[in-house]
């Protein structure tokens, strides 16, 4: 995708989609279309990062982009699939929708369109339209993950596949879909030398078709999030729009809000603004639990449908998270089960780390980082 100017199209689409899974974290795995690939003798460094720096910089260069995008997930809290149209003109206009989606945060049909002053995100199953100014030097910041620094983290991912990672070059002959492609094996550069420009650390290959030079999968694994598929059956560049396609009224009959907005310039909320903006109690550490520190609690997602995060951090520096959303009540997750708060919960051992998983009044709740069985469930009995 044109890397440096995707900051509005992703939010309904990958953005959302990432911040979702790092959120929820649960399941089985899904499949993706086969990929054949043919070893070459032996991998070339040097060639695989030339390809992949062709590559990035053919997509940042295009004056437009129009493309298919098929994304999948399998992580330790959700599964799912999501087929979106993506537009994308430079320097600020983008328009997706949501073709299918079997994941309830991503509704069929949900749009999202920006002129570069505006963003609408409407949802036709609710009937809602929300609206927002794009004002660069605004204080408040719409929680669309278009200026979040969770979505400026998975921005800086999406954008390090290209820019930033390892790239060794482990097939010419492999194919994707019948189409030969270039399997580039990536790694982030975080991962190997400490560095990079993200905490995130992931692997995976890129496949780039031969004719085009262009991507036609990107595979990742992240670590503590999952697997993540991202295929573009149909990616054009440098084609000519009609400009009605970032412009939108409103249907009649269909509600308009404002998104709602995070009050500070982070983006962090108080634990009172999070629990007005939900309209449920949110469960927290209490302050006698001294050993416990709350970092920051962030809202993430789509109105209607966002994740609350609360960030800790333990005596001894360890970072978890309790995630809580009426969009991840009684998702299937595949695991241990226990009893657990007078509920029957789930541990499951997915990724590289335990999470714990539960429902409690309507109310989807996960903890998960790099803990062990024992100490997320005496957390979840902490919570109050």
């Amino acid at each position: 995708m044109p890397i440096q100017r995707i900051k509005i199209a992703l939010p309904c689409l990958l953005l959302l989609l990432l911040l979702t899974l790092a959120a929820c974290n649960s399941g089985s795995s899904t499949t993706s279309p086969p990929v054949t690939p043919v070893p070459t003798s032996s991998p070339v460094a040097d060639e695989g990062t030339q390809l992949l720096t062709q590559a990035g910089q053919k997509l940042n260069g295009a004056r437009t982009l129009h493309a298919l995008a098929n994304i999948s997930l399998a992580g330790p809290g959700l599964n799912g699939t999501i087929k979106s149209e993506i537009w994308d003109q430079t320097p600020d206009k983008s328009r997706s929708v949501v073709l299918q989606s079997n994941i309830a945060q991503f509704a069929a049909g949900t749009l999202t369109v920006s002129d570069g002053k505006q963003i609408w995100q409407y949802n036709p199953q609710q009937k809602t339209a929300y609206h927002a100014q794009i004002n660069a030097s605004s204080t408040a910041t719409p929680t669309t993950g278009e200026a979040t620094d969770q979505s400026q983290t998975i921005f800086n991912l999406v954008r390090s596949v290209f820019t930033h990672s390892n790239a060794t070059l482990v097939s010419s002959s492999a194919l994707v879909n019948g189409h030969p492609v270039n399997d580039v094996a990536i790694t982030s550069q975080a991962a190997s030398s400490g560095s990079g420009t993200n905490n995130l650390t992931y692997s995976g290959d890129v496949f780039l078709d031969k004719t085009s030079d262009l991507p036609l999968r990107v595979s990742l694994h992240v670590q503590g999030l999952g697997q993540i598929t991202l295929d573009l059956p149909m990616l054009t560049l440098n084609q000519q729009f009609d400009q009605s396609l970032f412009s939108f009224t409103p249907p009649p009959g269909v509600k308009v809000q404002p998104f709602p907005t995070n009050s500070t310039a982070t983006g962090n909320l108080t634990l009172a603004q999070a629990q007005q903006q939900a309209g449920y109690h949110l469960l927290s550490i209490p302050a006698s639990a001294s050993t416990y520190q709350l970092l920051s609690i962030n809202a993430l997602g789509a109105p209607g449908n966002q994740v609350y995060t609360l960030n800790y951090q333990t005596q001894s520096g360890i970072k978890f998270t309790i995630a809580q959303s009426k969009a991840l009540a009684n998702l299937p997750v595949s695991g241990k089960s226990l009893s657990l708060r007078g509920t029957t919960a789930t541990i499951s051992t997915a990724g590289s780390a335990p999470s714990i998983f539960w429902t409690e009044k309507g109310i989807g709740i996960q903890i998960y980082g790099p803990l062990s069985s024992s100490q997320l469930t005496a957390i979840a009995n902490l919570l109050s």
